[in-house]
């Protein structure tokens, strides 16, 4: 392969195989390799089933408001594949993704020639490069979005300061585990000694079972939602004692709970010796856009972009637009095989008028037919390859009054975004 043949998030995608062993030694002795750039900064660690995205991006913002050089990594990207890697906002280019890959590749090869068992997968190599990115650019703090689970994710290698779980719910099942408790042990797998940790889980069980492995660890216990506080629509604002009200990006309750994870993770920071003011933590708030988070993306047509992936992730979306007034709900969706869509289908189902269902551009796509036929016990339902015929159709389907809700995987929406720009452009 010649070096400039394909984009480098072409190559970086060649490198998926079946049949990779998670863990961590692979990455660790790839790491070593190029003298262990993730030691070379801060970290912080932010995971959970939904939210870690949001969390990491108000995290990261509001520290680059502070003064400080901020890396931040999040898994998947929406529309474009150099968003999983930014400092201070601005994405890494195509040119230095591909000065990294220069960097690694003749390692990886002599890897594959000599043991292909001991290869980095995928992510971990995408990882790697995040790393390396950051202590390229001297970073001061990196915060690092969990790619799946947490006590086996690359992420995990660093030494973070603060970690973060969000939320625990039933997702990646084939690899975590198919009850909360499962999943919760790993998730609990950044809890580092001596680190100190945030949470805004609910369930008592699961946050007993933090607490535990907390003091086992010498770590401290921090729940998100343990201070006087209220949440406020029209437009969406915390109202806390010490900051007065502050503004939170995007119209859902259950972001104003992100930005209380957030918000612990900062005053955590803060008192490992980071200067952040207050005036920082509610610019960087305010500052802060998240896309494809009940995204209204336009009013005429109404349309509202949403990434809830999984079936927590739709609960959540449901309460949300149930607050709405709509006369029909068009919906757009398309999701992953090995998401439970039959959860999905009967969680969002039931509120819809016409469905139009369409494949992410991934090889884990659900068939647009199958989805299609799953959603018809609740409503009309056609099916399309793209999601951009999909959205289309509603579109066309539209009246003054009626909300196309497009939802499912942030693949699908990334499809369609990058559809929009370029029928714009």
């Amino acid at each position: 392969m010649k070096e400039r043949e394909v984009d480098p998030e072409e190559y970086l995608y060649s490198l998926k195989r079946k049949g990779d062993k998670i863990g961590l030694d692979k990455v660790r002795e790839f790491l070593s390799r190029f003298d262990e750039p993730q030691f070379k900064y801060d970290t912080v660690t932010i995971g959970g089933t939904n939210g870690k995205g949001s969390v990491t991006t108000l995290v990261a913002n509001v520290l680059t408001e502070a003064g400080f050089r901020t890396g931040r990594y999040i898994s998947p990207h929406l529309a474009y594949f150099e968003e999983r890697i930014t400092v201070d906002g601005r994405m890494i280019t195509k040119d230095e993704l591909w000065s990294l890959i220069d960097l690694v590749r003749p390692v990886l090869e002599e890897i594959e020639a000599e043991e292909p068992e001991k290869r980095p997968s995928f992510f971990e190599v995408l990882t790697t490069l995040a790393f390396l990115y950051y202590a390229e650019k001297e970073v001061d703090i990196a915060v690092l979005e969990v790619g799946m689970g947490g006590r086996l994710d690359a992420t995990n290698v660093s030494s973070h300061i603060v970690s973060a779980v969000t939320t625990i719910g039933l997702d990646h099942i084939k690899y975590l585990g198919d009850n909360k408790m499962d999943i919760a042990y790993e998730k609990a797998g950044i809890i580092h000694p001596g680190n100190q940790f945030v949470t805004g889980d609910k369930d008592p069980f699961v946050l007993d079972y933090f607490k535990k492995v907390c003091e086992e660890r010498g770590a401290h216990y921090l729940h998100a939602f343990d201070r006087d506080y209220k949440i406020l629509d029209s437009p969406l604002r915390l109202e806390l004692p010490e900051f007065g009200e502050m503004l939170i990006p995007g119209t859902a309750k259950w972001q104003a709970e992100n930005a209380l994870v957030a918000l612990g993770v900062l005053e955590e920071l803060k008192k490992s010796g980071y200067e952040i003011s207050k005036e920082a933590i509610k610019k960087g708030f305010d500052n802060t856009t998240l896309p494809g988070r009940m995204d209204t993306w336009s009013k005429e047509p109404w349309m509202i972009f949403d990434s809830a992936h999984n079936v927590p992730g739709l609960q959540e979306l449901v309460e949300s637009v149930k607050e709405l007034e709509y006369d029909r709900l068009l919906l757009v969706l398309g999701v992953l095989e090995d998401k439970d869509h039959k959860g999905m289908v009967d969680t969002i189902g039931p509120l819809c008028d016409t469905a139009f269902t369409a494949e992410p551009d991934s090889d884990r796509k659900l068939s647009s037919e199958l989805l299609a036929e799953r959603l018809k016990r609740y409503c009309k339902a056609h099916s399309y390859g793209k999601g951009i015929d999909a959205l289309e159709a509603a579109n066309k389907s539209w009246k003054p009054g009626d909300l196309i809700l497009v939802t499912g995987s942030i693949y699908l929406l990334g499809d369609i975004l990058r559809d929009m720009e370029v029928d714009e452009g």
